[in-house]
């Protein structure tokens, strides 16, 4: 195999995020739950034989991204000789609170274990994951999944997929100076999965009855994203793509399930809507932003579209994958 084109990075979503509290090393542990959208970078992976690493095309992306480190990082972590060239096409903003650099390096993981045929398990590139980011390692787990700790202590879980609002302001924020601006006072007991896990057979018992609510009467989505105070401080334009949004949904009829969120550490907001999205609302979205501003209609995925490349104990992964395609 030669090559691998057109694989997916998609981007998350957190439904909420808690800070639980600060470790010796400075890391701050959290509570969140990650879902995956279908707003995704794709990326090209050809094999070399010298053994280089490098970075082809031009996003405007550093020479050592996050890409090229998670490829070096496996090549070094195996031993591998081969190398390859990384084309990277950008679709996820950067700076958004989306994951779109962890999952390119994600990405970069599951496609050079399989180009490189290094047969790697599951557990294996998700300890590589780790080393490169707190959010890298759910996108090899490859399940939306409730994460504890800096992050990487995943369990999954079955959330539904319903279509999702997303606003990123042109204004991108600094994950380190987010929490650098968070203040940690007065932490809240943290709830656990079976809370949400309740929660959450409440909320889809009430989809299927189409009891949603008008958008202009929105109840907050459960838990909370203890970042978005900070961010707003740091980025007002966090709070004004949240009210654009709200006004647009309103004004367009569409019904939302809950209120708008920050995703992550920002900037970018979303709001889960309560019914398949009205053709005019992704028009609606984009002609009442400021210039420079992002606005898609997402729909959530079950499951990461690489899912099946990885195998969960032994061997190469799976053969079935859904998106991709080879050389020879």
């Amino acid at each position: 195999m030669r090559a691998l084109y057109n694989l997916p990075a998609p981007a998350k979503i957190n439904w909420f995020l808690h800070v639980t509290g600060r470790r010796a090393d400075g890391y701050h542990t959290l509570q969140t739950v990650f879902q995956f959208i279908d707003w995704s970078d794709s990326l090209d992976l050809v094999r070399r034989d010298d053994g280089a690493i490098r970075r082809i095309g031009d996003d405007g992306l550093p020479e050592d991204d996050l890409c090229v480190r998670a490829a070096r990082l496996l090549q070094s972590a195996t031993g591998c000789a081969l190398g390859a060239d990384i084309h990277l096409r950008k679709s996820i903003p950067q700076q958004a609170g989306l994951g779109g650099g962890s999952s390119d390096a994600a990405t970069v993981l599951i496609g050079l274990n399989r180009l490189w045929r290094l047969g790697l398990t599951r557990p294996a590139l998700m300890q590589l994951a780790a080393r490169l980011g707190a959010d890298v390692p759910v996108f090899v787990y490859g399940r939306n999944a409730w994460a504890q700790g800096v992050g990487d202590d995943l369990q999954a879980v079955d959330l539904p997929t319903p279509w999702f609002a997303v606003v990123h302001p042109a204004h991108g924020l600094s994950t380190r100076e987010v929490f650098a601006a968070l203040a940690l006072t007065n932490l809240p007991q943290p709830p656990t999965i079976y809370d949400f896990a309740e929660w959450l057979k409440n909320t889809v018992a009430a989809a299927h009855t189409g009891s949603g609510t008008p958008s202009g009467a929105l109840q907050p989505m459960w838990g909370r994203n203890d970042l978005q105070q900070a961010a707003q401080r740091l980025a007002p334009d966090v709070a004004l793509a949240a009210q654009i949004l709200r006004e647009v949904l309103l004004r367009q009829g569409q019904r939302a399930r809950f209120d708008v969120r920050m995703t992550g550490s920002g900037s970018a907001v979303f709001a889960w809507l309560d019914e398949a999205p009205q053709r005019t609302l992704q028009a609606a979205v984009l002609q009442d932003m400021p210039a420079q501003w992002q606005g898609r209609l997402c729909k959530a995925l079950a499951v990461h579209p690489l899912h099946g490349w990885v195998d969960e104990s032994s061997g190469l992964g799976g053969a079935a994958a859904a998106q991709g395609r080879h050389a020879d």
